[in-house]
């Protein structure tokens, strides 16, 4: 196939095609916004201080319940760190949630729908803040920082008074 025929066939095909497909938008109005557009502040009849009202959740969620903020411990299995820098919220047991064991498997069961829920939040204000705007009351688990203590490889090596030390090397 010559050149020549591929830019004849390609001419063709873009001359059979309408020009304002290639700007065509879907959803769009036709009409163009001429100017910048002028937004005026709506001020509330009154603020808002509590989004329990028209959160949709259950009253007694947000009345008779209490929740849990604090950040996860670092797991035992290695040195790292994963999912311990958020804070989470999660709901405390409700005893009065009919709790039983599934005859089946044997495994624990409930009614209480919000046990299992954990919410995160990037700072321990932000998490405070949305259980205060939610209505719940809550208490804060503080994390326990361990004490990091520097050491070198030469302080096995150092003299110290007292009786030798047997270092074992099998």
């Amino acid at each position: 196939m010559s050149l020549s025929r591929v830019t004849t066939r390609r001419s063709i095909v873009t001359a059979a095609r309408p020009a304002n497909l290639l700007f065509a938008r879907y959803n769009s109005s036709t009409t163009v916004p001429t100017g910048p557009e002028t937004k005026s502040p709506v001020e509330p009849a009154e603020p808002l201080k509590r989004y329990d009202i028209i959160s949709g959740a259950p009253e007694e969620l947000s009345t008779k319940r209490i929740v849990r903020i604090y950040q996860r411990a670092k797991t035992a299995m290695q040195s790292g760190t994963r999912e311990t820098k958020p804070w989470r919220l999660d709901w405390d047991i409700d005893q009065k949630s009919n709790r039983w064991e599934n005859d089946v498997m044997g495994w624990p069961s409930s009614g209480d729908c919000m046990q299992a829920t954990e919410v995160k939040f990037k700072s321990k204000d932000d998490a405070i803040r949305f259980a205060t705007n939610q209505g719940w009351d809550y208490y804060i688990q503080e994390p326990h920082k361990r004490d990091f203590r520097p050491k070198q490889y030469a302080t096995n090596f150092l003299h110290s008074p007292g009786p030798l030390k047997h270092i074992r090397t099998k």
